[in-house]
């Protein structure tokens, strides 16, 4: 079973933490169902009316709140939010590194199955639209390019092509490659 791999790759490791000062802490969830024709992961749209990362393509996820427990309730509180995901429905696997984003954020990536198929509720105030996209389907020749040059962040430059435009560029990028390495043995350097 997948999950189980996964989950004994993450507590094996231990995540890198990002420090430093003013930074402003988030946790996203990336959502993985395991369905009959393979494993798909959750992306989203958001919303045009967002204050920041207008329209792009994201993990469901956000700041934290005073009144979350931890990162792992930020991502959950945050799915539910925005795409409708039940914190109950959620096999937390573990946490992969922290990334830095703009606007002084670092972003703590929460690993989780959900149900293989699911009724998902989108608060189109902050999502526009969800995708759930075949893993598989990201690791194959000429959907996933890696720049020569760094990115305005100094990170390296990946970017993901799915189906219907929805270019997965940036930290959301830089987290699905680390994920995708951890959990498929995906090989970013060879693309």
């Amino acid at each position: 079973m997948l999950a189980e791999k996964i989950s004994s790759v993450l507590v094996a490791r231990t995540p890198e933490v990002v420090s430093g000062n003013n930074l402003k802490p988030a946790a996203v969830l990336i959502p993985i169902q395991e369905r009959a024709d393979g494993d798909y992961i959750v992306l989203t749209k958001r919303g045009d009316n967002m204050p920041t990362h207008k329209g792009q393509i994201a993990f469901p996820g956000g700041r934290v709140h005073a009144g979350d427990a931890d990162l792992v309730a930020t991502a959950l509180r945050e799915s539910h939010e925005e795409i409708g995901v039940v914190p109950d429905h959620v096999r937390v696997l573990g946490r992969l590194d922290e990334f830095t984003a703009g606007y002084g954020i670092v972003v703590t990536p929460v690993v989780g199955v959900i149900p293989p198929q699911y009724d998902f509720r989108l608060d189109l105030t902050e999502t526009s639209a969800i995708a759930s996209v075949p893993i598989q389907s990201l690791m194959e020749p000429g959907t996933y390019v890696k720049n020569a040059h760094l990115s305005p962040g100094g990170h390296p430059s990946y970017h993901f092509y799915v189906n219907n435009g929805w270019d997965v560029w940036g930290v959301t990028a830089r987290i699905l490659v680390q994920f995708l390495e951890l959990a498929y043995d995906f090989e970013s350097e060879k693309k």
